[in-house]
C-alpha cells in the first residue's frame, strides 16, 4: 500500500529533477528493501524522485547539515544500557533497572522535552504506570547523571537524542519558513530575495509528501520531525502501521503531534496477501486477548482478518535441550533445500537473543550439515544464497517462503527477567509481555508457505494447548524414526 501511494504521488508532480517524496520506515534493511521494490514497480523514472531512507538515516543527515550541531558516533544499545549501570553505580540508586530508564527518557523525557525538572515532576505518563514524586525526583537525578556521562570525555550520542535534536531543528526552520511567508505575503507577494538569503533557511517544506511504513514502530521525536518536514494539507503525510506489530516502546498519540487522523481518509486493510490462513490464524492467536491501539486514541483488533491463500498447518517440535533442537532445525533446513528444491535464501530461523543467533550459525556450518547460513543485522543479510538467522527484532519487514521460530520455550519468550515485575509492578509486566507476544508475531508472520515452531524443554505459554499435544520428537527426526514430512514440507 505505502509503495503504490508513492507511485500515485509521483504521478501527480510537475516535471523536474527534485525529490518531493519521502518514504521512510524505522530500519535501515526495511528502507532498503523498500527502495528495490519500489524500483521493481516503477524503475528509474519513479525512484529518482523520492528520498527513500530509514527513520534514523534522515535524523542523522538532518544533524549533519545543521552548522551549530556536533554529532558523534550513536552507541548501540548494550552501550547505552551499560552507561546506565554506570550512571546508577555513581548516584547510588538502584531502585530502577537500566531498561526502565532508557525507556522513561526516549519516552517521557525528550518524548515531552522535558528539559527541566519541573516539567518532568508534571509529565504524562500514558501507560507506564504510576511513579511516585520522590520517585520522580530519583529518575531525574539519574538521566542528568546520564546527560554528564553523554557529555564525556569521550563525548557519545544516541539514536534518540539525534532523533529529538533533528526534531528541533526541522522546527525551527518550518517557523522561520512560515514567519517569511506571512511576511512575503504582508508584502505583496513581492520576492524578498536580501530577507531570505540573510536567513540561511529555506523558504519551503523540505517535503511535498511523506509515507510513512511501520508507523507503530516511530517514536514522538520521529513523528515531530516529520511533521515539521512538510506542510499540513491534503496527502501531507500517509502512513501505514499495524499496532499488533509493535516491537519497541514507541507508543504516541499522533494528535498531540499534530498529526490529525480523526475525520481523514483511513482504511482498515484486513485481507492478507502472503501467509495462508493457517499461518495467520496461528499468528492471531498469539496476540489474542491483548488490547492493541488504532496508532492514535482508539482501539483495533485483528477480528475479520483473513488471507487469500490456504496452506500447511503450523508444525511444532520440541527438544530435550537446545543443541539437539539446532541439529533438528538443520536437518530440516538440508531436508527442504535437496529434497524439495527450497533455497536457502528462501528459508529463515528466528531466534531469541544474539547468542543463539551465533550458536545456530556454527551447527549449520559443521558437519553433517554444511548449510551455508549469515545473521539479518541492521542493515539486513549481506551475503545471497544463505539460510537467514537473526533474532525476531531483526525480522520486521521481512518475507520467506519457510520460516523457523527456534528456542520458542518457558522463560525464554517470554524471557523469565519480567517476572521481577509480575507483583512489583503489573503495568511493566503488562507491557513486556504485549512486547513479546508481539515480537513472537511478527516473526510468525514473516512465513509464506510453511512455519514451524520449535522448543527444547517446556513450551512457551504463547503456544496454543495443542502445540505441545501434537509436537514430534527432534530427537526422532535426527533418528529418522520420526513421522514423514512430505505431506508437511511439499
Amino acid at each position: 500500500m505505502a509503495l503504490h501511494r508513492v507511485r500515485h504521488l509521483v504521478a501527480q508532480l510537475p516535471p523536474g529533477q527534485t525529490r518531493p517524496v519521502l518514504l521512510t520506515t524505522y530500519n535501515t534493511n526495511l528502507a532498503a528493501d523498500l527502495k528495490e521494490r519500489l524500483h521493481r514497480l516503477g524503475g528509474d523514472a519513479l525512484v529518482r524522485r523520492v528520498d527513500v531512507k530509514s527513520v534514523d538515516q534522515l535524523a542523522r543527515e538532518v544533524v549533519e547539515q545543521h552548522p551549530s550541531s556536533v554529532l558523534g558516533t550513536p552507541m548501540g544499545d548494550e552501550e547505552a544500557m551499560a552507561l546506565w549501570h554506570r550512571a546508577c553505580a555513581e548516584a547510588g540508586v538502584f531502585d530502577f533497572d537500566a531498561d526502565f530508564l532508557d525507556s522513561e527518557f526516549k519516552h517521557v523525557v525528550l518524548a515531552q522535552g522535558c528539559g527541566t525538572e519541573r516539567l518532568y515532576l508534571r509529565a504524562e505518563r500514558r501507560g507506564r504506570g504510576v511513579l511516585q514524586r520522590a520517585d520522580r525526583k530519583q529518575v531525574w537525578e539519574l538521566v542528568a547523571k546520564y546527560r554528564a556521562l553523554l557529555d564525556g570525555p569521550p563525548p557519545r550520542t544516541t539514536y534518540a537524542l539525534i532523533a529529538d535534536e533533528a526534531a528541533r531543528i526541522e522546527e525551527h526552520r518550518m517557523t522561520k519558513a512560515a514567519e517569511q511567508a506571512r511576511y512575503k505575503e504582508e508584502h505583496g507577494g513581492l520576492d524578498l530575495i536580501h530577507r531570505e538569503a540573510g536567513s540561511g533557511m529555506w523558504l519551503k517544506p523540505r517535503y511535498c509528501h511523506i509515507v510513512v511504513d511501520e508507523a507503530q514502530d516511530l517514536s514522538a521525536s520521529h513523528w515531530r520531525m516529520l511533521r515539521a518536514m512538510v506542510a499540513p494539507g491534503p496527502n501531507d503525510i500517509f502512513l501505514v502501521g499495524d499496532a499488533h506489530q509493535r516491537i519497541y516502546s514507541h507508543q504516541v498519540v499522533l494528535g498531540r503531534l499534530g498529526i490529525s487522523t480523526p475525520g481523514r481518509a483511513s482504511r482498515r486493510l484486513t485481507l492478507n496477501y502472503r501467509t495462508t490462513r493457517e499461518i495467520l490464524g496461528s499468528a492471531h492467536g498469539l496476540v489474542h486477548g491483548e488490547t492493541f491501539d488504532d496508532l492514535d486514541d482508539g482501539a483495533d483488533t485483528l477480528d475479520g482478518y483473513r488471507s487469500v491463500l490456504t496452506g500447511l498447518a503450523p508444525q511444532y517440535w520440541r527438544a530435550p535441550d537446545w543443541e539437539t533442537e539446532m541439529r533438528a532445525i538443520a536437518t530440516l533446513l538440508k531436508e527442504r533445500h535437496e529434497r524439495y528444491g527450497t533455497p536457502y535464501a528462501a528459508m529463515a530461523v528466528s531466534v531469541p537473543d544474539k547468542a543463539a543467533v551465533t550458536q545456530l550459525a556454527y551447527t549449520l556450518a559443521c558437519k553433517p550439515f554444511l548449510i551455508p547460513a549469515s545473521e539479518i543485522g541492521r542493515e539486513g543479510p549481506r551475503d545471497t544464497d544463505t539460510v537467514r538467522i537473526g533474532t525476531m527484532h531483526r525480522f520486521k519487514g521481512l518475507e520467506f517462503q519457510r520460516v523457523f521460530l527456534a528456542g520458542v520455550s518457558d522463560g525464554l519468550i517470554p524471557h523469565q527477567r519480567i517476572e521481577v515485575f509480575r507483583l512489583s509492578n503489573p503495568d511493566r509486566y503488562r507491557q513486556e509481555e504485549q512486547r513479546a507476544r508481539s515480537l513472537l508475531f511478527v516473526a510468525a508472520t514473516r512465513a509464506r508457505d510453511e512455519l514451524v515452531v520449535s522448543w527444547h524443554g517446556q513450551a512457551s505459554r504463547y503456544l496454543p494447548r495443542y502445540a505441545d499435544r501434537d509436537a514430534g520428537r527432534a530427537t526422532s527426526l535426527l533418528t529418522g524414526d520420526g513421522p514423514p514430512s512430505d505431506s508437511n514440507a511439499a
